[in-house]
């Protein structure tokens, strides 16, 4: 953190969660991303926005399907969020070599994960360098574990 920016420094002291967000291209092309920019944003509807940078691969899948995943990473997965910073490769059933299950939207969740949220975009906006989609929750269960934030893998995604 930085002297001469403080309110950089007030950002990167908000604890962030840390998990893939699964999509899908139009062809049925699996991709994954690790994002921090997240959060359950209404109880009735249950909606949750994410935050996508504008260049990457994972905003034009949504934009061509309308749908994410959110796969919350466990403790201890420092290599595998930074394996989903690089661009993404697709098989059968897996996604990174990562196993992947997918639901009602097709989009991968990570069978890793401590927990996943499925959803449908009802909104977006373009307030600044990403994309905010607002999602429907539509699915979602908890695995096991306990989930990480970006603040124990030692990485900064703010300011």
């Amino acid at each position: 953190m930085s002297e001469s920016d403080p309110a950089s420094d007030a950002l990167g002291a908000v604890v962030y969660g840390l998990a893939v967000v699964g999509s899908v291209s139009a062809d049925g092309e699996p991709n994954g991303m690790t994002a921090n920019w997240m959060s359950q944003v209404s109880f009735d509807p249950r909606l949750f926005a994410v935050a996508i940078q504008d260049d990457a691969h994972t905003r034009s899948n949504i934009d061509a399907t309308g749908v994410f995943t959110i796969s919350v990473l466990p403790e201890g997965s420092k290599d595998l969020s930074l394996k989903f910073t690089a661009k993404s490769t697709s098989g059968e059933g897996r996604l990174e070599g990562e196993p992947v299950t997918t639901h009602a939207t097709g989009a991968p969740v990570l069978e890793a994960a401590t927990a996943w949220i499925e959803c449908r975009v009802v909104s977006q906006s373009h307030p600044g360098d990403h994309v905010v989609y607002v999602g429907e929750v539509i699915g979602g269960d908890i695995g096991n574990g306990t989930s990480t934030t970006l603040r124990d893998t030692g990485m900064s995604y703010s300011g």
